[in-house]
């Protein structure tokens, strides 16, 4: 799991490889046209020195009026080749991927989009190697496999009550800032939990915020290897606490340990102090065992500073 930081050289290194590809590409056919007409290659090396000696006479502080008149000479002069030689202009030209930027990642002196979207991605494969389900859409969340009948504790059926939450939970990813509330899902299993926290995540992530999906035991044994191995440069604490949203799913089913009590203690409260969201999901429906497991100092945090909701119906992995 990368930070931010991390994660955006990743996706400028993939965008520079785009780059280098291309020019790559363009290459062959290049050598080949100039191999077979010497006037296109003599034209090209014409064309180079003339740029050269604008480069130089910039540097050298000299009138630049003779050069830029050479330059563009040598501009005609090679174009004339290049249809002389039956080619087109932007024959030996690299077909790079973004039109904006030229696979260089920077347009306008700040970075181009398509790093973002190469970033988006990145994080998109990270999520799915690491969750059970992949990343999963609102669209495939089927209300319908719930029950129609009323459930006493709601006072309506657990399928009237999904739909309603599965509404909520895309008026959140909609409108989703640093202001949304955390969000605790608790119900028993394979109620839908973790598919409508990834659904969330995958729409917040479409919308151009960073998301992080980890499992509460994931979490607790990557943190208790940093703790004992100092080489270890993954930093997965520093990934959970600066992620726009965080998703902590089964927390029931780490190991539990001072440390990982202390670690849980430091995320959370530093997540909350500098308003960044997390999504939690629990088998754990009593609240009275969630303060014996977790401590009542982190418990109130994660309960107080969370909407939640409880997740009815039967088991939709067995149906």
């Amino acid at each position: 799991m990368r930070t931010k930081d991390e994660l955006f050289r990743a996706a400028q290194r993939e965008v520079a490889g785009y780059r280098q590809q291309a020019v790559m590409q363009a290459e062959t056919p290049r050598r080949a046209a100039y191999a077979a007409h010497p006037a296109l290659a003599e034209a090209d090396a014409a064309h180079m020195r003339a740029g050269l000696g604008l480069a130089k006479a910039a540097a050298l502080g000299s009138s630049m009026d003779a050069a830029r008149a050479a330059l563009a000479r040598a501009d005609e002069t090679l174009a004339a080749a290049v249809k002389e030689a039956g080619y087109d202009e932007s024959a030996f030209k690299p077909a790079y991927r973004c039109p904006l930027c030229g696979d260089t990642g920077m347009r306008g002196g700040i970075p181009c989009r398509c790093v973002a979207d190469v970033a988006r991605r990145l994080r998109r494969e990270e999520i799915n190697a690491a969750s059970p389900l992949g990343l999963c859409q609102f669209s495939s969340f089927e209300v319908e496999r719930y029950g129609t009948n009323v459930e006493p504790e709601l006072g309506i059926s657990p399928r009237e009550y999904m739909g309603k939450l599965l509404n909520y939970c895309k008026n959140y990813a909609a409108r989703f800032s640093a202001n949304s509330p955390n969000l605790l899902f608790m119900g028993h299993s394979g109620l839908g939990k973790t598919h409508l926290a990834l659904a969330i995540a995958d729409a917040v992530l479409e919308g151009g915020h960073d998301v992080l999906y980890t499992s509460a035991a994931a979490l607790a044994a990557q943190l208790g290897k940093e703790h004992f191995d100092y080489t270890n440069n993954e930093e997965w604490l520093a990934a959970c606490q600066e992620a726009d949203l965080l998703i902590l799913d089964d927390l029931g089913t780490e190991y539990i340990t001072p440390l990982t009590i202390s670690v849980l203690y430091e995320l959370i409260n530093t997540r909350m102090l500098t308003h960044r969201p997390t999504i939690y999901t629990t088998n754990i429906i009593d609240q009275n065992i969630f303060v014996a497991r977790y401590t009542e100092k982190v418990a109130s945090r994660m309960l107080g500073g969370c909407k939640m909701f409880k997740f009815f119906g039967e088991d939709q992995r067995l149906k």
